[in-house]
């Protein structure tokens, strides 16, 4: 179940990564894909720990300030991998495929980060 609820909220949080960066990516605006791919990844990362803490892992009684800690060291390194793959195939593709190129190995890599390092459920 928690890898349904996991992937539900990916793809609400990598809707709103992947409007962000196709709208800062764009003509009118122009942006650099890695640098649009840094601002919608920090984006679409609040939206996640909000709704990972409360329903994926459902550990809105753990410390939150430390959850949120260790979920930004995860996704900081979430958004190192992403950001190598996107500026990678960048280069011979649109940048917003090479986004969604990106995505199966963030998925995998975050979930797992999650699962162990995150959102452990405390022990009384």
């Amino acid at each position: 179940m928690r890898p349904l609820r996991f992937a539900a909220v990916g793809i609400v949080n990598t809707a709103v990564d992947a409007t962000l960066f196709a709208l800062l990516t764009s003509a009118a605006l122009g942006l650099a894909p890695a640098a649009a791919n840094v601002a919608s990844y920090g984006s679409g990362m609040l939206v996640g720990f909000a709704l990972n803490r409360n329903w994926t892992f459902a550990a809105g009684d753990g410390p939150r300030a430390a959850q949120f800690l260790r979920y930004l060291a995860v996704n900081l390194s979430a958004l190192l991998l992403s950001t190598l793959i996107v500026a990678a195939l960048a280069r011979g593709m649109p940048p917003l495929a090479a986004k969604l190129a990106s995505l199966p190995a963030t998925f995998a890599w975050g979930f797992l980060l999650n699962r162990r390092f995150v959102f452990v459920p405390q022990r009384p």
